[in-house]
C-alpha cells in the first residue's frame, strides 16, 4: 500500500511536471509569434512611412527648383503687360499661373485637396489648351455625382488627362477625347479615353504613369484600382478610388 500510494504520487507529479513545462512552452511559443507579428507590422509600417517619404520628398524637391514668389509676380506682370494687347493671350496666362500655384501651394495637413479643386486644375489645364488652339479641340468633359466635401490626392488625376493631349487625336469631332468623373457617395469613378493620332509616335518616358502608380499605391493601398487599355488605334483608363 505504501508503495503504491508513493509510486501514484510520483505519476502524479511527472504529470503536474509535464503539464507545467508545457504550459510554460506555449505560453513563451505564443509570446513569441506575437512578437514576430509585431515585428512583421513595424517592418510593414516602416516601409510604408519610408515610401511616402520618398514620395513627399520627390514633390519637395520638384517646388524647390521653382521660387513661386518670382514666379507668380512675373506671372502677374505678363499678364497686366499683354491684356492691353490680346484679351485671350493674357487669359492663358492667368490660366498657366492659376495651374502653376495649384501645382506648387496646394495640400492641406493631410497632404489632400477638396475634389472640387482638383477637378477644377484638370478644367484649366484643358481651357489652356483650348486657348492654344483657338477653341479647336475636341474634348468632352463630363462631371457627374456631387463632388462637395470630398478630399483627393493632389495632382492624381491629371497624368491620365496629359496623355490624352500627348498621344490623342484633338480635332476629330466624331472621336472626342473623353474625360469622365463619377462620384458616388465617396467613391471616385475616373475615365479616359481617346483615339491615337496619326504620324510620329511622340516618346514617353511613363515617368508620370509610374509616379502616380506609386502615389496611389502609397497613399490609397488596397482602396484603388487602375485599368489601362491599350489598343492600336485607342488608349483608355479607369480609376476607381475610395476618398
Amino acid at each position: 500500500m505504501f508503495w503504491s500510494l508513493v509510486i501514484w504520487r510520483g505519476v502524479q507529479f511527472l504529470g503536474y511536471s509535464f503539464t507545467y513545462a508545457y504550459a510554460v512552452y506555449a505560453i513563451s511559443m505564443q509570446k513569441q509569434l506575437r512578437l514576430h507579428e509585431q515585428q512583421l507590422r513595424n517592418q510593414e509600417q516602416q516601409l510604408h512611412q519610408q515610401e511616402r517619404g520618398l514620395l513627399e520628398a520627390d514633390i519637395a524637391f520638384l517646388k524647390s527648383q521653382i521660387n513661386p514668389h518670382f514666379l507668380f509676380n512675373s506671372l502677374n506682370f505678363l499678364y497686366a503687360q499683354v491684356y492691353p494687347l490680346s484679351e485671350p493671350t493674357a487669359k492663358s496666362v492667368l490660366l498657366l499661373s492659376d495651374i502653376m500655384r495649384y501645382a506648387l501651394n496646394e495640400g492641406g495637413e493631410q497632404g489632400k485637396v477638396m475634389l472640387d479643386k482638383e477637378i477644377q486644375h484638370l478644367r484649366n489645364y484643358v481651357a489652356l489648351n483650348q486657348l492654344r488652339f483657338d477653341h479647336q479641340l475636341q474634348v468632352k468633359f463630363e462631371v457627374q455625382g456631387s463632388t462637395r466635401f470630398l478630399l483627393i490626392l493632389p495632382l492624381v488625376l491629371i497624368t491620365f488627362v496629359e496623355n490624352c493631349f500627348k498621344h490623342g487625336e484633338l480635332f476629330d469631332a466624331a472621336h472626342p477625347v473623353l474625360v469622365q468623373v463619377r462620384v458616388q457617395e465617396n467613391q471616385l469613378t475616373f475615365f479616359t479615353s481617346n483615339r491615337k493620332h496619326g504620324g510620329p509616335v511622340e516618346h514617353s518616358t511613363g515617368i508620370g504613369l509610374e509616379n502616380t502608380r506609386r502615389r496611389l499605391a502609397a497613399i490609397y493601398p488596397g482602396r484603388h484600382q487602375l485599368t489601362i487599355h491599350d489598343t492600336p488605334d485607342t488608349y483608355a483608363t479607369h480609376l476607381t478610388l475610395t476618398l
